[in-house]
């Protein structure tokens, strides 16, 4: 287990006489750590084929590793996915080191772990995050094998212990991992989709299993989901620093600023100020609406502060085609006025025929239809299918894949889906 020194200034130890039974003055040393705690960076993701989005995610990841050096943290905490691909191009392995130098200049160490995107794969021996380690600008944690030693540190008494990503095999394995672990207070870092709190495909652990940890955990720094959640008093996801999906709009980029005292952690929320806006609007069609109209007058509605520029739009046309229906020339519109970043038109709408548009998602009623019959055997796993396939498109769309490494996930997705179910 690696010791490691406390660098930073506003180090403290607070000493306590207690005065036992004998009424002598026994010293007690009281642990107080400061940390941030971020997740899934994905240094790298060319999101929409924009290279204005690959320089976001950096933005977002270099405010809170700011915040970390402004405010004189212990020590920094990434639980997974720092990278989007574990085959890193030179620009982004540039923006990773320009990124964590200062930390480095400061002292602050920066624990990380691998995510399912960054980890090595196939015949691979390295990866950024050794690239990075070699440079001294991370601590990469990880188990090597089933064996936990080289994946604890120690800072005064708290240990950190990197578990890394192992997919639906975390559940083989979370037993011989906690029998492993040293005594609390201990710091563990996870990447892993929870069951309950998982946007796509099937979670890799239930919090009944995850429970487990429990008794050795002070706190279960956890990566994998894009959008934050804390359950208990231990276990926290700050989901990622920039919007994953047009879906997420709803959740606040965030990371987290820790204080731990005496193996008790009190978490405060930070915003990523930094965060491009994400805008997600679903304009129900009659037949003889102006479907151009229509998405400016709901547009205007929202863009109260000018707040529609250089941000992310996504608008999803439902209900019944107009004739003269053109994504094309809505989109064209929503552009000029308002001029957003990116403009993704999605229509959903049925023809009076009853046929469907090319679609991010169809109605329920059609796409049972649709897979009972292509399925015939699998009459009772029709519902089950269909809803499968809607979350596949949606983030096939969402995520607009541009190569087969990209693809990666969602291929993994279907291919436990055909494993489990069919």
């Amino acid at each position: 287990m690696k010791q490691l020194p406390i660098q930073n200034k506003n180090k403290s130890r607070l000493f306590e006489a207690v005065n036992q039974s004998k009424q002598k003055e026994v010293l007690v040393i009281r642990t107080r750590l400061r940390f941030v705690h971020l997740s899934d960076s994905h240094l790298g993701y060319r999101q929409y084929g924009l290279k204005q989005r690959l320089k976001d995610w950096s933005r977002a990841t270099q405010e809170i590793v700011d915040y970390a050096v402004k405010h004189e943290v212990d020590f920094v905490l990434h639980s997974g996915d720092l990278f989007n691909s574990n085959l890193v191009d030179h620009t982004t392995l540039i923006h990773a080191i320009k990124i964590l130098n200062p930390l480095k200049q400061a002292g602050i160490p920066f624990f990380v772990i691998d995510g399912n995107h960054d980890r090595r794969k196939g015949s691979q021996s390295d990866t950024a995050n050794n690239v990075l380690q070699y440079l001294e600008l991370v601590d990469y944690l990880g188990p090597d094998g089933n064996n936990l030693e080289n994946a604890i540190r120690q800072i005064d008494g708290t240990n950190i212990i990197g578990l890394g990503y192992h997919g639906i095999y975390l559940r083989s394995k979370i037993e011989n991992f906690f029998s492993q672990m040293p005594d609390a207070p201990n710091i563990i870092l996870l990447h892993a989709a929870v069951e309950h709190h998982v946007a796509e495909g099937h979670p890799d652990i239930s919090l009944s299993e995850l429970e487990m940890l429990r008794p050795k955990a002070a706190y279960l720094a956890l990566g994998h989901a894009h959008n934050n959640f804390q359950i208990s008093d231990w276990i926290f996801n700050p989901g990622s620093p920039e919007y994953y999906r047009f879906t997420d709009q709803d959740y606040k980029r965030i990371f987290y600023d820790v204080v731990l005292a005496d193996g008790v952690a009190e978490v405060s929320e930070v915003k990523v100020h930094s965060a491009r806006s994400v805008f997600s609007l679903n304009v129900e069609l009659a037949s003889t609406d102006q479907a151009t109209d229509k998405v400016l007058e709901l547009l205007d509605r929202e863009n109260t502060d000018n707040q529609i520029a250089d941000s992310l739009v996504r608008v999803v046309f439902g209900g019944q085609a107009p004739p003269n229906l053109s994504l094309a020339e809505s989109k064209a519109a929503i552009e000029a006025r308002y001029s957003p970043l990116y403009c993704l038109m999605i229509d959903n709408t049925a023809s009076p025929e009853g046929a469907f548009a090319e679609v991010e998602t169809s109605m329920d009623e059609l796409e049972l239809k649709m897979f009972q019959h292509t399925f015939s055997s699998y009459d009772k796993q029709a519902p089950e299918v269909a809803a499968f396939a809607r979350g596949i498109m949606r983030e096939i769309l969402d995520s607009g894949p541009a190569s087969a490494e990209d693809a990666e996930m969602i291929a993994q997705h279907v291919s436990s889906f055909r494993r489990d179910t069919l």
